[in-house]
């Protein structure tokens, strides 16, 4: 119960921050994006006016911490805390045609999850399912998902990020690039289901056996 206290007060100071100083006006922004970066100096101005909420968060969720050098600060996402990382040489925003999935073993519960269907269709996807013991629907909803790839102290390897929900503060190098290919969405990887059974504006539905 005083976790759940300490969690919830935490949250209100958060979005009362969030409130006075967020976005950050000082700090160059990727356009149409809660992307924000600026010089170790801009950034180290910034992030102390965060340090006492993200240390409550780290004691609450990340007691055991090692007192590591600083190169990123990721918290649970539902806290609402800016995402920190520091050392930035490059980030890369890219588009990719993206697929959620759901699986279903009956009707009911795809229709209240993914909207109506034709009678037709329902009864194919009834009919699927009541072919075997192993029969399940599978339902695919396409977007366009954004992601983020942070490069740095000069690595190779990147750290993936979803932005859109907190925003992120980039400490950058001096030699800091931004690569902005929204404009050329990824190619999505071959779809494995064809043939759907059902489909409406939104969702595609296929027949699958466990």
């Amino acid at each position: 119960m005083q976790d759940a206290i300490a969690v919830q007060s935490l949250k209100s100071d958060i979005a009362l921050l969030r409130q006075n100083i967020w976005p950050p006006v000082e700090l160059a922004n990727v356009e149409g994006l809660p992307i924000y970066y600026g010089s170790k100096q801009q950034v180290a101005e910034y992030y102390k006016q965060w340090t006492g909420l993200i240390e409550r968060a780290q004691d609450l969720f990340q007691p055991f911490m090692e007192d590591e050098a600083l190169d990123e600060i990721h918290l649970p996402s539902h806290l609402n805390l800016p995402l920190f990382f520091f050392h930035v040489d490059r980030i890369r925003i890219n588009k990719t045609r993206a697929k959620e999935s759901k699986t279903f073993r009956g009707i009911a519960s795809l229709v209240d999850k993914c909207g109506q269907f034709e009678p037709e269709q329902i009864t194919a996807m009834a009919h699927w399912l009541n072919s075997d013991d192993t029969a399940a629907l599978v339902a695919h909803r396409e977007f366009i998902d954004l992601r983020t790839y942070v490069f740095q102290h000069g690595d190779s390897e990147y750290t993936r990020t979803r932005f859109y929900v907190n925003g992120i503060v980039l400490s950058t190098e001096a030699d800091f690039e931004l690569v902005d290919a929204r404009e050329k969405p990824r190619k999505q990887r071959n779809d494995s289901y064809s043939d759907p059974l059902a489909e409406n504006e939104t969702w595609k539905v296929f027949g699958k056996n466990r």
